[in-house]
């Protein structure tokens, strides 16, 4: 299944909307849909990224601690499991970018704990646990920035479920579409927090 709107995953067809892939859609829309957008080349994926970072920071710059943390009726996830979630693979996704950008594979570490969890991660508060995500982000638009977009583009990494990805596909992937996911997700418990 491609997502709604591509046009065999290279370009959204005529007169449809653009639209970001799912993680729901499957390997290959997912596959379709980071190798046309990391064919557009580092500007365009590093446009990606910051959109889908900034937009997060608008969902959670003005969050309480009290609303970070509890529970709606839309979710089983407070904003700030979703953050967690978010932010407990930043270290990994900077070291992956860091590496296949500059030529060299890239061997993952063990996991610590299951594949698309929370991490082993402890937080004190909402606030500390933003304040890590902002950190984190800042370090893989940093090795985004620097990077040579010419380099190392031949090299892959494997990802569990959708395949391998050279570094402009694990930023698109790790730092758009799957944030984007999250994204939906924060603007439905945000909405039920405040009412509106």
């Amino acid at each position: 299944m491609v997502a709604a709107g591509y046009d065999g995953g290279r370009r959204p067809a005529p007169g449809a909307v653009a639209v970001v892939v799912r993680l729901s859609d499957g390997r290959d829309a997912i596959q379709a849909y980071v190798r046309d957008h990391a064919s557009q080349g580092l500007g365009h994926v590093l446009e990606l990224v910051t959109e889908d970072h900034n937009h997060v920071l608008r969902l959670i710059g003005d969050l309480t601690e009290a609303e970070g943390m509890t529970v709606t009726s839309v979710d089983e996830w407070r904003i700030y499991d979703a953050m967690k979630h978010l932010t407990a693979s930043l270290d990994r996704s900077r070291d992956r970018l860091e590496k296949l950008s500059s030529g060299q594979a890239f061997t993952p570490p063990p996991l610590a704990g299951a594949p698309g969890g929370m991490g082993s991660a402890e937080y004190n508060s909402f606030q500390e646990l933003r304040r890590s995500y902002i950190d984190g982000m800042a370090d893989i638009l940093g090795v985004l920035r620097r990077a040579d977009p010419t380099r190392g583009l031949e090299l892959t990494a494997e990802h569990a479920a959708f395949g391998p990805f050279n570094w402009l596909g694990w930023a698109v992937y790790s730092h758009h579409v799957h944030t984007h996911d999250h994204i939906g997700q924060i603007e439905n418990i945000r909405k039920a927090l405040r009412g509106i």
